[in-house]
């Protein structure tokens, strides 16, 4: 009897990790999502989205850049792979412009349907397909 419920109890470990990874998979692809979605100028826009568990970031705006985006999403990998699932995590862009660029012309190069916006309509496919998202955390 004792060796079943150990069975079990690994078995149940194992599959919490499994639901945790894509989870994590799932919250990283969003962000990554909506960092490289973001209008490219100056690269300001795009260096100042910053990821947080537990609370919104309320991180003045940064006077960096990074037109890449490789900073910003390697700051989100870092947050998401350290995130325990529980509890809320976000992303935060505090620069004044940010809605302006959101919410842009259609008609405009930049963002068009917005970052965040298309991103999140996107989130329940991702959910459904969440072992399909391979490799990013």
């Amino acid at each position: 009897m004792s060796t079943f419920t150990l069975d079990l109890s690994r078995f149940k470990n194992k599959s919490m990790e499994a639901v945790k990874l894509r989870i994590k998979r799932i919250t990283f692809e969003a962000f990554y999502r909506i960092i490289m979605r973001t209008a490219v100028d100056t690269g300001r826009a795009r260096a100042n989205w910053m990821p947080s568990i537990g609370a919104m970031s309320t991180t003045y705006e940064l006077e960096t850049f990074d037109k890449s985006g490789r900073k910003a999403t390697a700051r989100a990998r870092r947050t998401v792979e350290g995130w325990d699932c529980t509890g809320s995590i976000f992303i935060t862009n505090n620069l004044s412009y940010i809605l302006g660029l959101e919410y842009s012309d259609p008609g405009s190069n930049q963002s068009p349907a917005g970052m965040v916006r298309i991103t999140v309509a996107e989130m329940q496919a991702w959910a459904q397909n969440a072992s399909n998202i391979k490799g990013r955390v």
